[in-house]
């Protein structure tokens, strides 16, 4: 034998002894490992050092030092890269890598893990190993029943069920007992998941007969203490303290799996004992597990021990009453003795108590007064972003006005461009500083709805294809096919724009940029690649950070990234950064777009509307003197309702040569005017004194008078309750600021035509049909209100004007207002049209001759009943029934 094959067995024997004593002794094992490292460092033994390295792994794994093990599987990975030759090892290392990743007990760590097993799967369907993938699959279906307990617990289950069945038939074919015993395991963990207890104690009991076979000591305990678990869930702790002695005699000879069984172990002994109502030996066995607790059960053990400690105190306590009567004779001293001793222990747990309390007070007040910061924090950058937006809109608005001009010199344009530019990109700076905040304050929530994402990524991507056009930018895209995925639309807009407008700004001309969007194992990856000054370590590590500089001499990354980062987060992703070896940069973002992988809580349909805000029953005073305004009934009238002057000087001189533009300076003078007036639209702001937009919208949309009139609210709040609550007042729509003055001009124009229309089919109409004419409920009954008053009143020939508008309870000019809106006609035009259509009717089925229809239908006069009735239907009446 040489000295290689000599050396070769030496640290083969050292791995197989670090195995064989791994659950019993730890340290020990660690040694035997390192000694393997060691021998296999020096004869260059790559498959050796790989087996080392995992057994290192695989130990720290065991004591829960997941940051330790991590290096150990690093150093695989490193072997890889070098060799390239998948090994067992290799894929072992992704294994582990996702349980690390899966007891983060974070949402994204839990569906990291699910990457690495599936990373697990494919590799070992490479290599066509039938033992690796069958394992590869079986550590899936334990990552369904892991998922089960957060979301969709059936479907996950189901699918674990699936996974598992499936390797049970290839284990049972390979009799690899101590793998059947595992999958037997996992089906018992999924039966007690589902509650089906009895299924479960079945599996368990399979479990026990097939691990006995393979003699392996700390499975069998294994099985014996599942036993024991189960019953417990049974209520029978008699057979569960005795399985559960069974599996602590093998844990005491051979050492347990891991540290977690241990304190677990004695959790379930002291549970079976508190069900007993041995509440001594509860507390006993509570106060072992506490000693290995970690950071993840300790409040949970804390609580348990001191509830158990309290049952035992009350216990004890009852036993030493019923002594204490039994004995009928007790010293003076013994009772000084425990007087005193009861008030001391009164007196320091009274102490106790007190400085508890106080840590609880100072601790809720320091909460309180965090949340108040937060909250004042949040309101503070809506406040800023609300100012911030109206000069805004005073600067876009007046130049987007100047572009749409036809003579302008090429000079001015180029300024003007320039200044637009500067202000669409102060815009975006307010808006992040907003979502940020947002998402300090928790306030942001995701909206996931189903749709085709593939069509926003390409209509997003495109738009930057002028960019690349101006600076000669060789610009690629590259998107998989992405129909009926689930993603929340804002984050995906954000995502996709940081990162293309960072890819551009620092990509040099005549370079490339790359955007590629791809479906891997159920995650979207979105990758935006660039050339440029390729990133330094410390820029890698801090380029998610808010306003990093490397340098006074080099440019900070702003805020965007960051909220890209905090975003990503938020919607369960990852994002990461890397220098290629094409020497580019390269941004990768992971997302979830499968149902399954979101809350119930993160869909849109999840989020109600909020709720209305319910204005006092306060009447407006409308002074009786109308408001002094000139009338031009050639015109329509607009009602511009903003506390900011500058704001109403720039939308009147939109609207001055098409409307009659009428002013109010706060949301109590609009609806004054409003009501005086009954405008054909109102263009309102949200933020006034007195009442607000949304308050006016609410009260003008419930008085009669003015249900009709069209309101667009404008605001500089961004957030979907705001649209949803403008929209529940029954504003027509909704506008944020800074606005562009082309997009505000087509939906007044649209909200006018809509109303024309409606006049339209009015006039095509015989009768008045409320409910396919009106806008809204209050029209309804304004009309059905109108159609009782004509009916009882529309054969008195004395009926006029004066009389309809004070049997509607309204002013001559409010009804002729209302009137034209929903009709196009006049109070007195109206009255007389519904005569004549009455007639009409009476021509085609009564015998009457013509005069006596006439007067029956309230003319005096017959030639002006003639001369009207031609005029509406192009004939006399004569002539009408004659066609009839």
């Amino acid at each position: 034998m040489s000295d290689t094959e000599i050396s070769q067995h030496q640290a083969q024997l050292n791995l197989n002894i670090s195995k064989l004593i791994e659950n019993k002794n730890r340290d020990s094992s660690k040694i035997y490992a390192k000694t393997t490292e060691k021998i296999a460092l020096r004869l260059r033994d790559k498959d050796l050092l790989s087996k080392a390295f995992l057994q290192q792994g695989k130990l720290f794994y065991k004591q829960q030092k997941d940051d330790v093990a991590l290096i150990f599987f690093n150093k695989i990975d490193s072997l890889y890269q070098i060799e390239k030759v998948i090994t067992e090892d290799y894929i072992m290392t992704k294994i582990y890598r996702a349980e690390i990743s899966k007891f983060r007990l974070t949402m994204p760590g839990v569906l990291k893990a699910k990457d690495y097993i599936l990373e697990a799967i494919n590799l070992a369907e490479e290599t066509n190993d039938e033992k690796l993938i069958n394992l590869t699959k079986y550590r899936l279906g334990e990552w369904h029943g892991f998922m089960s307990q957060a979301r969709d617990t059936k479907e996950h289950l189901d699918t674990a069920r699936i996974y598992v069945n499936k390797v049970l038939e290839y284990y049972q074919k390979e009799k690899n007992y101590k793998f059947i015993a595992n999958v037997y395991y996992t089906l018992a963990s999924i039966d007690a998941s589902s509650k089906d207890y009895k299924a479960a104690e079945i599996n368990y009991k399979k479990r026990l007969e097939v691990i006995k076979k393979s003699n392996d000591s700390v499975k069998i305990s294994e099985a014996y203490y599942g036993l024991g678990s189960v019953f417990r869930r049974f209520n029978q702790p008699d057979k569960g303290l005795k399985y559960l002695d069974s599996a602590a005699a093998i844990f005491k000879t051979h050492g347990f799996s891991t540290d977690d069984r241990r304190k677990n172990l004695y959790k379930d002994y002291a549970y079976l004992y508190e069900l007993k109502n041995d509440y001594k030996n509860a507390f006993v066995n509570m106060q072992k597990a506490f000693v290995f607790k970690d950071s993840i059960f300790k409040e949970e053990n804390s609580k348990n021990a001191i509830e158990l400690d309290a049952k035992y105190q009350a216990a004890k306590k009852e036993r030493e009453i019923i002594l204490l009567k039994s004995q009928k004779k007790l010293s003076e001293e013994q009772k000084t003795n425990q007087r005193n001793l009861y008030l001391g222990g009164l007196g320091l747990t009274t102490i106790a108590g007190l400085f508890f309390f106080v840590l609880f007070q100072n601790r809720q007040k320091t909460t309180k007064k965090l949340k108040e910061l937060d909250d004042f924090k949040s309101k503070l950058f809506a406040n800023i972003s609300h100012e911030f937006r109206t000069p805004l809109t005073l600067i876009s608005g007046p130049i987007d006005k100047r572009l749409n001009s036809s003579n302008l010199t090429e000079e001015d344009r180029t300024d003007f461009e320039m200044i637009q530019r500067n202000s669409d990109r102060l815009l975006n700076l307010v808006d992040q500083l907003l979502d940020l905040s947002k998402l300090e304050a928790g306030h942001l929530k995701l909206k996931v709805s189903q749709g085709d994402l593939s069509v926003l990524l390409k209509s997003m991507a495109s738009s930057f294809q002028h960019q690349a056009t101006q600076k000669h930018i060789n610009y690629t895209i590259n998107i998989d096919e992405l129909n009926n995925v689930w993603f929340d639309k804002d984050v995906i807009e954000k995502t996709v724009i940081n990162l293309l407008s960072n890819a551009f700004k620092y990509a040099p001309e005549n370079s490339a940029i790359n955007f590629n969007a791809l479906v891997l194992d159920d995650t979207l990856q979105l990758q935006v690649e660039n050339k440029g000054n390729l990133l330094t370590k410390k820029q890698v590590d801090n380029i998610f950070n808010r306003f990093y500089q490397a340098d006074e001499n080099t440019e900070g990354v702003g805020i965007g990234l960051s909220l890209v980062k905090e975003i990503v987060n938020l919607s369960y992703g990852e994002i990461t950064v890397e220098n290629t070896s094409n020497k580019t940069i390269l941004f990768k973002v992971y997302l979830p777009i499968l149902k399954s992988q979101f809350k119930p809580s993160d869909f849109a349909d999840a989020f109600t509307n909020p709720p209305m805000i319910k204005q006092k029953e306060d009447t407006i005073k409308v002074e009786k003197a109308a408001v002094k305004e000139v009338i031009d009934e050639n015109r329509p009238i607009l009602l511009i309702v903003d506390d900011h002057e500058d704001i109403r000087i720039f939308v009147k001189s939109v609207f001055k040569d098409s409307y009659q533009v009428v002013e109010a300076s706060n949301g109590e003078i609009g609806v004054e005017k409003a009501i005086a007036l009954v405008p054909d639209i109102i263009i309102s702001d949200v933020m006034m004194p007195k009442l607000n937009g949304f308050q006016l919208s609410e009260i003008l949309k419930q008085d009669e008078r003015t249900s009709h009139i069209p309101i667009i609210l404008l605001t500089a709040k961004t957030e979907d309750t705001d649209t949803f609550k403008g929209l529940e007042t029954g504003a027509d729509d909704y506008i944020t600021k800074p606005f562009k003055t082309k997009a505000l001009e087509i939906r007044v124009k649209n909200l006018i035509n809509s109303r024309l229309k409606l006049r339209e089919r009015y006039s095509q109409e015989l009768v008045l049909k409320p409910t396919e004419i009106a806008i809204n409920s209050f029209d309804a009954q304004f009309l059905e209100k109108l159609n009782i008053v004509i009916d009882e009143n529309i054969t008195e020939p004395t009926f006029s004007a004066a009389d309809f508008s004070k049997a509607l309870g309204m002013s001559r000019m409010q009804l002729h207002r209302k009137l034209k809106a929903l009709t196009g006609l006049s109070a007195t035009e109206f009255v007389r049209s519904q005569r004549l259509k009455l007639a009409a009717d009476l021509l085609k089925k009564s015998d009457a001759n013509v005069s006596e229809i006439g007067y029956s239908v309230g003319f005096n006069d017959h030639s002006y009943f003639a001369k009207c009735f031609k005029e509406m239907y192009g004939c006399t009446p004569t002539e009408f029934i004659s066609k009839q």
